[in-house]
């Protein structure tokens, strides 16, 4: 179903019978589509606002713990009514996560006068008819951010349009991503140590072995303790995510001090996440691996460039 107005949201949702059911008991699930999916649902927060879940950052399915305004900010679509205009907010998931899914129910729900592409380099993009033309925005994904007290804040990462007739106007500010482009000046200068790192965890990660995930979260713990001492709280899960949220200082600190004591830890923890030990086992190239670690040591050590979009 592609809802083209925010009545025709609304008019979904007060025209479809929540599920039943003791699994649903006490909760407002009303599907798009066919009910068996009932992960993609219509929310309603108030009369003015709507949400169009595909599952992620669902309140009412296991996501409790995370701020209300986090997780409605986070929604795939939200439509909105303010002073008596439209708007529509559209989402992508965070830096790291695989989109398919998401990217899929985009397609299917976006009004008519939208489409999403998604191009084979990764990058995502909504084709919205404006009354300039048809224009393609670039649609970011989110960098999750821990502010103080270890509390999820919004990075604004999102494109959000004020309908005027069949056509849409941007009013969501530009955001700042990092794009793919890489600072070879700075690189540079850190490719030495780069290159040491690279050599001293293949002669490690064999005794470390960190291919379970109990391993790879405990050696994820004593980093998010050790980031903690230096002011800065990260879960263990987001660095096990390629260390997202982490400092770069930090990660140039720890890779180019040898014997710093958080220099195994790290180790281990990129050897997995690049597939070091899937290489040992046979079971990918020794290139994709080098090439994973090239991408890894980019983004970490802050060494791609930003765009404004």
């Amino acid at each position: 179903m592609r809802f083209n107005t925010f009545d025709q949201v609304a008019g979904w949702y007060n025209n479809t019978k929540p599920l039943g059911g003791k699994n649903n008991a006490g909760l407002d699930i009303r599907p798009i589509g066919e009910r068996r999916y009932k992960y993609n649902r219509i929310k309603k927060y108030d009369e003015d606002t709507y949400a169009l879940l595909d599952g992620y950052f669902d309140p009412d399915s296991g996501n409790a713990s995370l701020p209300p305004e986090y997780t409605k900010g986070m929604a795939a679509v939200l439509w909105s009514r303010r002073d008596g205009k439209e708007y529509i907010r559209i989402r992508n998931l965070p830096v790291g996560w695989v989109n398919f899914s998401r990217a899929d129910f985009h397609r299917k729900h976006l009004p008519l006068t939208m489409s999403y592409r998604q191009h084979q380099s990764g990058k995502h993009e909504v084709r919205v008819v404006t009354p300039q033309g048809v224009v393609d925005y670039v649609l970011p994904k989110t960098a999750h951010h821990v502010g103080d007290h270890g509390v999820l804040q919004d990075d604004g990462a999102l494109l959000e349009f004020e309908r005027g007739g069949d056509k849409w106007v941007r009013v969501s500010a530009p955001c700042t991503v990092i794009s793919t482009r890489v600072d070879k000046e700075r690189k540079k200068e850190l490719k030495p140590a780069i290159e040491e790192f690279y050599k001293q965890m293949q002669a490690l990660a064999p005794m470390l072995d960190a291919r379970s995930y109990s391993t790879r979260h405990e050696y994820a713990e004593t980093f998010s303790d050790y980031l903690e001492t230096r002011g800065r709280r990260v879960p263990s899960y987001w660095i096990i995510r390629k260390f997202y949220d982490v400092p770069s200082n930090i990660i140039r600190e720890i890779l180019s001090a040898p014997e710093h004591d958080m220099r195994v830890t790290m180790i281990a923890l990129i050897a997995s996440q690049v597939g070091l030990y899937k290489v040992m086992d046979g079971k990918t190239d020794i290139t994709h691996m080098r090439s994973a670690y090239n991408a890894l040591m980019n983004r970490a050590l802050g060494l791609t460039k930003t765009e404004e979009i």
